[in-house]
């Protein structure tokens, strides 16, 4: 079975395990009338979609095609719901992408023969959110976008960059929803496009270009 597909199962098998440990209630909660709660924390896995960039290749000394393109990691957050009406709330928060990383190692050309170089993509961000949510109680979707930072990097893996990433400016904007089923806990995806500004080249790292990537994440709530 493929790394990243066993990374996958792992994780799935991680967050529903920790949405049975915090639902203590067996019982499905009826759905409230009521407004949006006046808070949430999320935890979900990540699939990160990174382009296969021919400069960025062209820095490294390998084809656009050794780059990866799909990594995984995890992103945390929190928001509060300081408006709330009847089917509507804001929400003012945010999230923290703690890595999204994928590697590639490009396959040896000749039987028997040493695979060639592995490349290693990370990225991280900081994402304040002002959100729109449109719902109840139990159930609500949202519109939300930010401003904050983030850090792209790819590099060879046995060959890494000295210098610490920088931060550029990072401009989020996406949507998703939130389902509970029980009391407090949720299950909750979010699709969000993280565009990345320019990171200028240094004396240990190329430049590397403004860019957009795009997140997938699923997980649990808890309020």
């Amino acid at each position: 079975m493929p790394r990243s597909i066993r990374a996958v199962l792992m994780l799935a098998s991680a967050l529903f395990l920790t949405a049975s440990a915090h639902a203590q209630d067996p019982t499905v909660q009826p759905v409230l009338d009521e407004p949006i709660g006046r808070f949430v924390i999320d935890a979900r896995g990540l699939l990160a979609r990174f382009k296969a960039n021919a400069a960025i290749a062209e820095s490294l000394g390998v084809e656009a095609a050794d780059l990866p393109t799909r990594g995984l990691g995890l992103v945390v957050g929190a928001h509060l719901y300081p408006l709330r009406k009847r089917n509507f709330a804001l929400g003012v928060g945010g999230e923290v992408l703690l890595r999204a990383r994928a590697a590639r190692t490009r396959p040896s050309t000749v039987v028997g023969g040493p695979d060639g170089p592995t490349v290693v993509t990370k990225m991280t961000g900081f994402a304040p959110q002002v959100s729109l949510n449109f719902g109840k109680r139990d159930g609500w979707s949202y519109l939300s976008a930010g401003i904050g930072r983030g850090a792209f990097v790819s590099e060879l893996d046995d060959s890494p960059f000295e210098d610490p990433d920088p931060s550029p400016r990072a401009i989020n904007y996406g949507g998703g929803a939130r389902w509970f089923a029980r009391k407090h806990v949720a299950f909750t995806f979010d699709l969000r496009f993280y565009k990345l500004g320019l990171q200028d080249k240094t004396l240990e790292r190329p430049a590397f270009p403004a860019m957009t990537v795009m997140v997938f994440s699923a997980g649990v709530g808890v309020r």
